[in-house]
């Protein structure tokens, strides 16, 4: 067969195979947003913010935003950014499932991988395609540009260069989703090339000599050109004083949110009192209600980020942030959320070392240097305090993926330890040992694979029911186009929204309190739109905007501050209705105060 039809036949057979698993997850399981992240971002490039698909997802990069926009924009009535992060996870399964279809294999031996894929993707990836977040879908698709990059080695050049070509485009997605899972992608990647590339014998760069050559060199060539062209595109799309100013502020509210913590007024007064922020302002931060303080952007944030920096570090000394981390670390590693994908990762890191400690000291050199750039990741995330279940899915991808490229590498495309001679008296060679351990690899697999299908639909059906309440609430506002619905931002955290192909996004008159949009050039282009001109001030002194919160939320806050700005004038709060769509009740108030 000519081998440009057998390549395409099994790219095709991938696919195919990888839409069938798709549609019987999809129908058998609900799929849903897993964080509210990605719905901000979907509502951003759908057009719910400003009534029109934008491309400024701000955590994911323009170039990506830019046809997510374009598609909603070109194709309403789809949710776009849903099937954007379902179909990286999809074709990163696909081209994986592709490695082993265009192998110079039996028949039979090609029905085993698939079989063994298959069960792969049921155990590791059904949580993650159906319950998807933007984090998981990034390290999914590096962790698999790592396996396709480092099994291509049959066939001819432009099939070897053509998926090379193909790994850095998925390494590259990993970028375009989330920075922050390229720079994890890249080092590991680059140990693939070195120990892939790199051969004996001087190599001269300039005046300066290398003991060894490198081969290939346009795989890294070609990922620096791309780097370079999403970055470029990126600082030219925020480029304008206004979104750069709001990144710096952005970056700072993360700081004081996701990393140091904010300090209540009465630990630390003289800072608050140095900016001149109240104890009711100080309170509203730790609520994250940012509307609800006075000239809050840039300066104060950044002032406020500084502190918290200096006062953390103080508090938390090098050796106690040490414990900490290999306390936590623990926890991670024996953590059941984990589950099933630690477990995998265990046994397939102690199998490929096995394999490599009796067939090639070469990939095991690999293996053991991965391995210490690995746990240095889960060091240093811990000592961060960072170690997040979304973060630790994706170290435990990359050592599976990573690991599983090594395996192939040496079983099948047989790789003695001078990298290029193949064992082809040896490779692939059936015995019963082989036989009996493939099939008990079917029985785990199928048993684990059935419990975590089960596990994510009882999950995903809870989450999917819960979140029906928070769109009853939308329709409720939508039914209400005249007013104007401020939320509270703990009433929004613990809701996501449920993923539909089908579904129509139309602009809400919905603005949270506070939020990592609160103050971008987006939020105050809704805001314009809906006739907010301050926040803290329309609140209270316009008869169309009301407060919605969870019933369970304790409004004193609120009420201590605007009494703090109006003091008698003050009126209170009334409330106006009362929104009961499920095991939540809403609360929709109508905070009034005389001009």
């Amino acid at each position: 067969m000519n081998r440009g039809w057998r390549v395409f036949g099994a790219m095709l057979a991938a696919c195919l195979l990888t839409g069938c698993w798709f549609l019987f997850v999809y129908k058998t399981v609900p799929f849903i947003y897993d964080i509210n992240d990605d719905v901000a971002m979907r509502n951003v490039a759908a057009g719910v913010i400003t009534g029109s698909p934008d491309a400024h997802l701000l955590h994911i990069k323009y170039l990506l935003g830019l046809v997510i926009s374009g598609l909603y924009q070109c194709f309403p009535g789809l949710d776009w950014y849903g099937l954007t992060m379902i179909g990286v996870v999809l074709l990163s399964f696909a081209l994986c499932l592709y490695r082993g279809l265009v192998s110079e294999k039996g028949i039979f031996w090609k029905i085993i991988y698939a079989g063994i894929a298959l069960l792969l993707m049921t155990a590791l990836g059904t949580q993650h395609v159906s319950a998807f977040q933007w984090t998981t879908a990034a390290g999914i698709a590096g962790a698999a540009g790592i396996f396709l990059f480092y099994t291509a080695g049959e066939g001819p050049d432009w099939q070897i260069r053509m998926e090379e070509g193909i790994a850095v485009f998925l390494v590259l997605v990993s970028l375009l989703i989330r920075d922050d899972v390229f720079f994890i992608t890249v080092p590991a990647a680059a140990l693939c090339f070195l120990w892939k590339y790199a051969a004996k014998g001087q190599w001269k760069c300039g005046k300066v000599t290398f003991p060894f050559r490198l081969k290939h060199l346009f795989v890294p060539a070609a990922l620096a050109v791309g780097v370079l062209v999403i970055l470029a595109v990126e600082a030219f799309a925020y480029r304008s004083p206004e979104w750069r100013t709001f990144r710096k502020y952005n970056t700072d509210r993360e700081a004081i949110m996701d990393y140091y913590g904010l300090q209540n007024y009465e630990t630390d007064p003289a800072i608050y009192d140095g900016l001149g922020i109240t104890p009711e302002e100080a309170e509203n931060l730790q609520r994250y209600s940012l509307y609800l303080a006075d000239n809050l952007y840039p300066e104060k944030m950044a002032a406020l980020a500084r502190h918290e920096k200096e006062a953390y570090t103080a508090s938390n000394p090098l050796k106690e942030r040490l414990c900490t981390a290999f306390t936590e670390i623990y926890e991670h590693f024996t953590k059941d959320t984990y589950h099933p994908a630690n477990l995998i990762a265990i046994a397939v890191i102690a199998l490929g070392l096995a394999l490599c400690a009796a067939r090639s000291r070469r990939s095991l050199g690999l293996g053991l240097s991965f391995l210490v750039l690995w746990f240095g990741y889960w060091g240093y995330l811990g000592y961060r305090d960072r170690l997040l279940e979304r973060v630790g899915f994706v170290l435990y991808f990359m050592a599976i993926f990573l690991f599983l490229g090594i395996w192939y590498r040496i079983q099948v495309l047989g790789e003695n330890d001078d990298g290029t001679e193949r064992q082809t008296d040896s490779v692939g060679k059936i015995c019963p040992g082989s036989i009996v351990l493939t099939f008990g690899i079917f029985c785990v697999l199928t048993l684990t694979a059935a419990n975590t299908w089960r596990s994510v639909q009882s999950y995903n059906t809870g989450r999917r029911d819960y979140n029906l309440e928070f769109l009853d609430v939308n329709r409720y506002m939508a039914e209400h186009p005249e007013n104007v619905y401020f939320m509270t931002t703990f009433s929004i955290e613990t809701y996501t929204d449920n993923f539909t192909v089908k579904r129509d996004f139309t602009f809400s008159n919905l603005l949270s309190v506070g939020g990592w949009h609160t103050f971008s050039p987006l939020e105050n282009a809704k805001c314009a739109k809906l006739g907010i001109t301050d926040p803290k001030k329309d609140i209270v002194t316009k008869d169309n905007v009301y407060v919605i919160s969870l019933e369970n939320i304790n409004l004193r806050y609120m009420d201590r501050y605007f009494e703090s700005i109006y003091g008698g004038q003050y009126r209170g709060r009334v409330l106006a209705d009362t929104l009961n769509y499920g095991e939540q009740n809403f609360e929709v108030y109508d905070f009034t105060a005389e001009e």
